[in-house]
């Protein structure tokens, strides 16, 4: 008798708490269908390379409505939330990403992983802004999702990577795009983060003539981060710079499960 009272008095909070749905892809899970099949192989292959060149986790979801799930958490404890129950990302250095999209809702967000800190959450917005909610407001959805996860990795992940500042400002809107444009969606998040170093001054000189390269040093493994030495050089002095950047652990599982990474809830939100 004292059980099932002790049942009756918690249902109202079992009903009420929180759940999130179990994941099929550590790239790609489109539960609201707004994707195609042809598109959602060319994004699980972009995200893939980008795990298997960098270590990054990055992971693209569609969900109908938040209220299936959890209707009395925000929106970004949501994301988070379930940012978290899937470990999206290594669970050392926590790069992870995921682009949370809620259909019926009209509500997106990118959240990011413990290791990118705050200062790129700016970064995050922009991207949304910039490339998501134009294409999601006019129900293209594919699209926007697409050419959001191309700019989400040029202009947030590289960039990161690359030990590069946080954007602080705007104005530099058109130039991502002409890069995207010149550059395309087929080249790899490492190509681009070189290439893009060209519309840089040189310290040096102030001039736009820097090129970069890297070597790695030693691979990435399942149980050890690699090394590498990106050195860049400027065509119209003599400035040369080498600095030495890490490359992530490979997860374990990486095909089949996340590395066990973590979010307090970094990255920004957008709503159409």
């Amino acid at each position: 008798m004292f059980r099932f009272a002790l049942i009756f008095l918690m249902l109202p909070s079992l009903l009420w708490a929180q759940s999130y749905p179990d994941y099929e892809s550590t790239t790609v899970n489109d539960f609201a269908g707004l994707i195609s099949t042809e598109a959602e192989a060319r994004i699980s292959a972009k995200l893939t390379k980008l795990r298997d060149d960098t270590g990054v986790e990055m992971t693209v979801v569609t969900l109908s409505r938040q209220e299936v799930f959890a209707p009395d958490i925000s929106f970004e404890d949501f994301a988070t939330g379930l940012f978290n129950t899937w470990g999206v990302g290594d669970d050392t250095d926590k790069t992870g990403v995921m682009i949370l999209v809620i259909h019926t809702d009209k509500a997106m967000r990118i959240a990011l992983g413990d290791g990118f800190g705050g200062e790129w959450n700016s970064a995050a917005a922009r991207a949304i802004d910039r490339t998501f909610l134009p294409a999601f407001k006019e129900d293209r959805y594919e699209a926007g999702i697409e050419a959001g996860v191309t700019d989400t990795i040029a202009t947030v992940v590289t960039p990161f990577l690359a030990g590069e500042d946080a954007p602080s400002g705007g104005g530099t809107d058109s130039i991502v795009w002409v890069v995207l444009g010149v550059l395309g969606a087929g080249f790899s998040a490492l190509i681009f983060r070189d290439k893009f170093v060209k519309l840089k001054r040189c310290p040096n000189c102030g001039t736009r003539g820097l090129n970069r390269t890297r070597k790695v040093r030693r691979k990435a493994t399942k149980s050890a981060k690699g090394d590498g030495e990106m050195t860049t050089r400027c065509s119209n002095c003599e400035y040369r710079s080498v600095v030495p950047y890490s490359i992530s652990r490979i997860s374990s599982s990486s095909s089949s499960s996340f590395g066990g990474g973590s979010s307090s809830g970094g990255g920004a939100s957008g709503r159409w």
